[in-house]
């Protein structure tokens, strides 16, 4: 991932709390093969398990949206671990639905992973 947070394509959005990194996420080009010029995507994103519920993770993903609709997008990609309720219900709760597409890779050791999309309206 070092090589795509040194483009211009890619943001990478940190909050903090009093210095003490409590989450963050990066965003921008769709690194899907399907993807035309309106879609967007949410890279990675990640809040300390202690931080959770506490608004955090709303505020980065509003965060990234914002970010991804400024550069132009129209419609924002994440990928998750299909058995990651938490993180799924998550994601569902800011406007995201599956859209069908799935994949599995060696680095998961072929966990399987949906794609969510939702538009930057």
């Amino acid at each position: 991932m070092r090589a795509g947070l040194a483009s211009s394509e890619v943001s990478l959005l940190v909050a903090d709390d009093d210095g003490e990194i409590v989450g963050f996420t990066s965003c921008g080009i769709s690194r899907d093969s399907d993807a035309g010029p309106e879609l967007g995507e949410v890279w990675s994103f990640f809040v300390a398990a202690g931080r959770w519920r506490g608004g955090v993770g709303r505020a980065l993903m509003a965060a990234a949206l914002e970010d991804l609709r400024l550069r132009g997008y129209a419609h924002a990609t994440v990928w998750s671990f299909d058995a990651n309720e938490r993180a799924n219900a998550f994601y569902e709760a800011q406007g995201f639905a599956r859209d069908g597409a799935t994949r599995t890779e060696a680095v998961w050791a072929h966990l399987l992973e949906v794609r969510y999309r939702r538009a930057l309206a």
